[in-house]
């Protein structure tokens, strides 16, 4: 039998193993061409090479509102202030009420209520009727650095719209005319019939260089666990606050599924009418202060600095607290018994303000 060469024996086992590895290397190849998945093609770029909509950006969270507590699509909130009447007239027009932000509801005079409501990022086009400006709806609006609209006012507050460096003035009686900015619908009687356009207006507000976003939370906010009830008296699922006349007397009706208090008014539900929608808040507030009559007209003197007790009804349940304005510039901040700031439940805010113990009752 021939014995192979050493040599030659060495060569081929060293080509069998180049063999073997060459066959491996094949088919690793093959498995990561064909059974391993293909690399997908970047998010933002399509088939035909054009940019598609970056999904990262729609789960990205929102801006949570400064007033609110809620998220909200833009990035800043600027606040237009508007002065909107309660009159029995003008119910039946009333419009963009219920998508305020915030409302302060207090006595003009005669014992009739008007509302200074706030929208921190809404476009509405059509809010009102607008009424005109009392001192204290300009001392609440300057809180916020807001664009107050109103129509006129009394001297006290025209005054101190023209002075203020924290409001920025948008008299309706000047800008109506025309289709843009306040406009009155001739359906309905003057003077409740002046409706503003809060898109156009904040055009006008940016023309101007008005620009004084908010940039801290007016409330505080946190869940109901916060707070510690020792008893069934905390519960308040019926908020009645009186007002001199029964025509202005408002009920608030606690709605547990939405947990929300739905407003009504003179023994009926207080519609907006332009929205087609009954009034509701997630907290109410009654704040308790000290007005009184001062001239042939019936307008008010009214504290708004200083301190005072409130109610603050949130989820069902009534929390005792306090109030606070140090000063004119200050911010109007609430308190609860223990000396802490209250905590409010995210999204709108009812404050309505009386002048006595009495004007309230809850169950």
């Amino acid at each position: 039998m021939d014995i192979m060469d050493p040599k030659k024996r060495k060569i081929l086992l060293i080509a069998g193993i180049a063999g073997a590895v060459l066959v491996l290397a094949s088919i690793i190849v093959c498995f990561v061409v064909f059974a391993l998945p293909k690399p997908q093609e970047p998010a933002d770029t399509a088939e035909n090479g054009e940019l598609i909509e970056d999904v990262q950006q729609e789960i990205e969270p929102k801006n949570i509102s400064l007033i609110e507590g809620i998220p909200i699509d833009q990035n800043e909130e600027k606040v237009v202030a508007v002065i909107i009447e309660n009159y029995i007239d003008s119910r039946r027009q009333m419009s963009g009420l219920s998508q305020a932000s915030m409302v302060f509801e207090a006595e003009a005079e005669g014992g009739i209520t008007r509302f200074l409501a706030l929208y921190p990022y809404q476009d509405l086009e059509r809010v009102g009727p607008v009424r005109s400006a009392r001192p204290y709806f300009v001392k609440w609006a300057e809180m916020f650095d807001a664009a107050i609209v109103h129509a006129g006012g009394s001297t006290t507050a025209l005054s101190k719209i023209y002075t203020s460096a924290k409001v920025f003035d948008l008299d309706c009686l000047a800008l109506e005319g025309g289709l843009k900015y306040c406009v009155r619908d001739y359906i309905y009687y003057a003077p409740h019939n002046l409706f503003a356009n809060l898109s156009d207006l904040r055009e006008l507000i940016e023309e101007y260089g008005w620009s004084k976003p908010l940039t801290a939370s007016f409330l505080q906010f946190g869940p109901l666990s916060s707070f510690t009830f020792d008893n069934e008296d905390n519960n308040a699922e019926i908020i009645h606050v009186y007002y001199p006349f029964p025509e202005y007397f408002v009920k608030w009706d606690y709605d547990k599924e939405k947990n929300i208090y739905l407003r009504n008014q003179a023994g009926e539900p207080h519609i907006d009418n332009g929205h087609d929608t009954q009034i509701s808040a997630s907290n109410v507030v009654v704040l308790f202060t000290e007005y009184y009559p001062v001239d042939a007209e019936g307008r008010l003197s009214m504290k708004v600095e200083g301190s005072g007790e409130l109610n603050l009804f949130r989820d069902g349940k009534v929390i005792a607290g306090t109030w606070e304005k140090t000063d004119e510039s200050a911010g109007l901040k609430f308190y609860g018994e223990n000396g802490a700031e209250l905590l409010f439940t995210p999204g709108k805010t009812w404050i309505c303000v009386v002048n006595s113990m009495y004007s309230l009752q809850f169950e």
